[in-house]
C-alpha cells in the first residue's frame, strides 16, 4: 500500500505591523493550459486569415457583415482564451489587509485590478463551497480556473469571493489571518 505525503500549504502569509498580505497562487491544470495553448494557436491562425482577406480586399461582399462580425466575437474569445492561459500559468491573487482597508487583486507579472472594501462594512468571512450559476459571467470562469473562490465574506448586500484554487485547508488559514488581524462582524441568524 502506498503511503500518502502530507502536502504543504502553496499560500504565503505576510503579516506585518503595517499590513497583512496573503498571495495565493492560481491553480495549475495541465489539461487547460495544454487544451487552450493549442485553441489559441488555431484562434491565431484564423484571426490572421481572415485580417488579411479584409486587407487585400478578398472578403465576399455578400457574407461582410457576417465576417465583420465573426471577426469580433472571435477577437473578444481569443482576448479571454489568453487571458484565461496566462492566468493559468502565471496568475496569483493577492489579499492584503491595510489599516481599515481590505484589497483583492487577481494579478498576472503585475498586471492586475485591485478591488477595495472597508473593513467596518464586511460581515461573515468564511470558508464556503462554490456555487455554478450559468447564468452569471465569472461562474462560467470556474471552468478555467479564474473566476469565484471558496472564500466569501459579505459587502452590502452581495456576497464577494477570492481564492479560486484554494483547499479547503489553505481557504480556512487565510480567513484564520485576516480574522485574527481584525475582527470582522458576523452576519445575523436569517
Amino acid at each position: 500500500m502506498a503511503k500518502i505525503q502530507s502536502s504543504a500549504s502553496r499560500i504565503t502569509i505576510t503579516d506585518t505591523s503595517g499590513e497583512l498580505r496573503i498571495i495565493i497562487p492560481g491553480r495549475r491544470s495541465w489539461f487547460v493550459i495544454c487544451l487552450l495553448g493549442f485553441w489559441i494557436c488555431g484562434w491565431t491562425a484564423a484571426e490572421v486569415m481572415v485580417a488579411i482577406q479584409f486587407l487585400n480586399g478578398d472578403a465576399p461582399p455578400e457574407g461582410e457583415f457576417f465576417m465583420v462580425a465573426w471577426f469580433g466575437v472571435w477577437t473578444v474569445s481569443g482576448v479571454l482564451a489568453i487571458y484565461a492561459w496566462l492566468w493559468q500559468v502565471l496568475g496569483k491573487e493577492i489579499a492584503t489587509v491595510q489599516g481599515q482597508t481590505f484589497t483583492t487583486r487577481r494579478d498576472i507579472r503585475g498586471f492586475g485590478f485591485d478591488k477595495e472594501y472597508d473593513f467596518f462594512q464586511m460581515r461573515d468571512f468564511r470558508v464556503g463551497p462554490v456555487g455554478f450559476n450559468p447564468l452569471e459571467f465569472s461562474s462560467s470562469l470556474q471552468l478555467w480556473g479564474v473566476g469565484g473562490g471558496v472564500i466569501a465574506f459579505d459587502y452590502g448586500a452581495k456576497t464577494y469571493r477570492f481564492g479560486a484554487g484554494l483547499d479547503e485547508v489553505e481557504a480556512k488559514q487565510a480567513v484564520i489571518a485576516i480574522k485574527k488581524r481584525h475582527r470582522i462582524q458576523e452576519s445575523a441568524s436569517i
